[in-house]
């Protein structure tokens, strides 16, 4: 017994650490997915493919098989190009080598391990690597990333690049008040001379004002933030109500309901509700005046912090129609404080 709940347990983190974001399930994985993912694909391109003529297909890892390969997006175009597309909140450096990886187990799948030793050339789609980052760090609106500024002997002017692989940057949330990046050897990889030809002067890339299935996205985040500045009780409750009454993405939130709160949920950040709590725990231990002191005030400030987050999430949950076992099982709350709930 104790074996089968510590696999439910492995299992469950690792379904919530790999569990599809908001912005992966709108873009390739929800019914409408083909054409979200083609007004994104025609903004970058600056085409006007249809989904009634255009042939995609899904190339993405399957996790399953690759746990530790689990890539966001990747779409094959009429045969001819995969796109992939990597949604982060963090400057990662590494992410050429990543996308690496990816694309390398990708061909792996779609070509046939016998033909490549044949004396036909192989004809392969092109590959195009993308990152949109939604984070505070400030970075131009679109750079490059390059694998082969990890190369050791790049000081070496006579040696020759044999492997490149290009990541284009495109920042799709602007945020002229936040402070400039602390880490200088993080923006240090996107100097002026790794920067697109781009005429726009605003601080996001084009692509967000070219693709209005990106722009409603962005102000889904921008909903999430004024959520949790505001202090909502249910943050993310009020996130979804709200751009239904806007009109954003509305199609969408109405008809996942609860699926969509489940999926703000697993990618939900919780630092600033922590760090609030943390605040909330240190003035409560001080004028309390607790004889065990700050400190375990602010442990026990967070200890309730945290539960009081997992319950309003789970009556989110409740509200939505779903049931107490998923609700449980999503939140971590023993089954029968979840029916608790249900009854009151």
């Amino acid at each position: 017994m104790q074996e089968n709940s510590t696999k439910k347990t492995q299992n469950s983190q690792e379904n919530r650490k790999h569990k599809d974001s908001l912005f992966v399930d709108y873009f390739s994985k929800d019914r409408d997915w083909k054409q979200h993912f083609l007004s994104l694909y025609n903004a970058l391109h600056g085409t006007n493919l249809q989904v009634e003529t255009t042939r995609l297909e899904r190339v993405n890892l399957e996790q399953v098989l690759y746990m530790d390969y689990y890539n966001d997006i990747a779409v094959l175009v009429n045969g001819q190009f995969i796109m992939m597309i990597e949604h982060q909140s963090t400057i990662n450096p590494n992410m050429p080598l990543r996308l690496l990886e990816y694309v390398s187990r990708i061909y792996g799948n779609l070509v046939d391990s016998k033909s490549k030793f044949s004396d036909q050339l192989i004809p392969l789609a092109k590959p195009e690597f993308f990152v949109f980052y939604t984070g505070k760090e400030e970075i131009p609106p679109e750079s490059y990333l390059y694998l082969s500024d990890a190369f050791k002997l790049n000081h070496d002017s006579n040696s020759e690049t044999t492997l490149e692989l290009v990541v284009k940057v495109c920042k799709i949330r602007g945020r002229e008040r936040w402070p400039k990046a602390k880490n200088c050897d993080i923006l240090n990889n996107f100097s002026e001379s790794r920067l697109s030809p781009c005429e726009t002067t605003k601080d996001v890339s084009p692509v967000v004002h070219h693709c209005s299935d990106l722009q409603e996205y962005t102000q889904i985040l921008e909903l999430i933030d004024e959520a949790k500045t505001t202090g909502k009780e249910n943050p993310l409750t009020w996130t979804i109500q709200e751009a239904v009454r806007r009109n954003i993405m509305k199609d969408y939130l109405e008809r996942k309901g609860g699926e969509a709160l489940s999926i703000l949920t697993a990618e939900y950040d919780f630092d600033t509700a922590i760090a609030v709590k943390q605040e909330e725990a240190y003035a409560k231990g001080i004028s309390l005046g607790r004889e065990e002191g700050i400190s375990i005030g602010l442990e026990r400030g967070l200890e309730q912090g945290a539960y009081q987050n997992k319950l309003e999430t789970a009556r989110s949950f409740l509200a939505y129609g779903d049931p107490p076992e998923k609700v449980a099982f999503c939140t971590g709350l023993p089954l029968e404080t979840v029916q608790g709930l249900m009854e009151s």
